[in-house]
């Protein structure tokens, strides 16, 4: 999956693998990489370096300045993956054994460590660590629930008792209840999956995922939730969504926890990191057009049109939200044709035309833009 850096904030920078292994113990190919990558993206410059600062300001214990760009747990961890790689790059040389005596301690030290892959093999095959999927499925499991696998290699679409739909992904698996949509509408997944759900206000929809619930009426989302990867991911198509954190794998009252959810609006998404236990909200790498059937699609097409004008109707048609000033932008105008363009896209040849830049936070696009330079 590539990995959309013109998107990216100082404080996204400085949590990507990528960025901090180049800054920490950078090589000819990332840096190669990044010369390329900030020569086709100079707007992306001064955030690119400002990300640097962040991490020299972690390095120096300034954290008050740290703490306006992270969050305390970010930081800590962020200081523990700089300290791990400097102690690493100051490790001491191994003294060098003689030529005659290399043989025969390669040989010992390969037969040390076969002999001591296969204890942990054996242990490990002996003692497997339940997954949250099968925690959740131990504590309902009084209640008979009917389970799902899809073990080809293409989408399974099943069909729950309420009509709903579910397009489960390869190695993926789902259970439900056998008297599913009676009292209460539970999904539980392993993997991934897609959900066109009937609405129902009277019984909202809940997918547990992981850590996650994910709570519906009706709409149609993706959950993205294996036991081996490090995040869950909830991606919105049509409706809205509510997510939050499952504290416990018990039946507890959901009323007070939603509270403290994320939600999720079309074309936006949300990450959660099962490490740092922390929400991320976005939009989605590839936003689609949201037009009702009885109003027109928007052409894109521009002839010294405001800019707020077209800021607007892209914000209508996408389903998100821009901030901009819009008494700074005023006299602003674009001549442009933009009808086969991402939003990304878009937005990258607008700030381009009146000499802006644009970042996304908590999926809200911000147009920083000190003046209109030219129509």
């Amino acid at each position: 999956m590539n990995i959309h850096y013109e998107q990216f904030s100082s404080s996204d920078f400085v949590t990507d693998d990528a960025f901090l292994n180049h800054y920490l113990s950078p090589t000819d190919s990332s840096k190669a990489f990044w010369e390329s990558w900030l020569s086709n993206h100079p707007e992306k410059k001064e955030e690119w370096l400002a990300a640097q600062k962040l991490i020299e300001a972690v390095q120096l214990g300034l954290s008050e300045y740290v703490r306006t760009y992270l969050s305390k747990e970010a930081e800590e961890s962020l200081l523990q993956r700089i300290l791990i790689t400097n102690a690493e790059s100051d490790e001491k040389e191994v003294k060098s054994i003689p030529i005659w005596r290399q043989s025969w301690f390669q040989v010992m030290a390969a037969c040390f460590i076969l002999f001591l892959g296969l204890k942990v093999l054996y242990f490990n095959k002996s003692i497997q660590p339940e997954s949250v999927y099968e925690k959740q499925m131990a504590v309902f499991a009084e209640e008979k629930l009917t389970e799902k696998v899809n073990d080809k290699t293409t989408i399974d679409t099943i069909k729950l008792p309420d009509g709903s739909l579910i397009y489960l992904s390869p190695n993926s698996k789902i259970s439900y209840v056998n008297n599913f949509g009676k009292e209460n509408r539970t999904v539980y997944l392993s993997g991934k999956a897609v959900f066109d759900v009937v609405k129902m206000p009277s019984k909202p929809f809940y997918v547990y995922a992981n850590e996650l619930v994910t709570k519906v009426l009706g709409t149609k989302f993706e959950v993205f939730s294996f036991d081996n990867e490090k995040d869950v991911i909830v991606k919105v198509l049509s409706g809205k969504v509510s997510v939050y954190k499952n504290p416990k794998f018990d039946k507890v009252t959901l009323s007070n926890i939603e509270k403290l959810g994320v939600l999720l609006k079309p074309n936006q998404q949300v990450t959660f990191s099962r490490e740092k236990d922390f929400f991320k909200k976005t939009i989605v790498e590839q936003p689609i057009l949201l037009i009702a059937q009885h109003i027109s699609k928007p052409t894109f097409i521009y002839d010294e049109a405001p800019v707020v004008a077209v800021l607007d109707e892209i914000s209508k048609a996408y389903g998100v939200e821009i901030i901009f000033n819009r008494e700074m932008m005023q006299s602003c105008q674009l001549t442009s044709s933009m009808e086969e363009e991402s939003l990304q896209d878009k937005l990258n040849i607008i700030c381009k035309s009146i000499g802006a830049t644009y970042e996304i936070i908590d999926a809200q696009i911000i147009i920083n833009s000190k003046m209109c330079q030219s129509n």
